[in-house]
């Protein structure tokens, strides 16, 4: 069980920060079109900052569980 929760925080480590590459690639897209509305702006300046720290700690909740931090928990 143990195994398994480490190879898991590799999965947990990838998921993060493929969230926040693809946060970033779409609002650069939506963000660098012509005529973009306001509404876009407030809607991606406002979900870039409070979603960026929230993938971080997934990644670092991946490291610890690679790290074999949760290894004991549950037996």
């Amino acid at each position: 069980m143990n195994t398994i929760k480490r190879y898991s925080g590799i999965l947990w480590i990838i998921l993060a920060f493929a969230a926040i590459w693809f946060l970033f690639s779409r609002a650069g897209a939506e963000l660098s079109a012509a005529n973009v509305k306001p509404d876009k702006k407030i809607f991606w300046y406002s979900i870039l900052p409070v979603y960026t720290p929230l993938m971080l700690g997934l990644a670092l909740f991946g490291y610890y569980a690679l790290k074999g931090e949760y290894d004991n928990l549950g037996e």
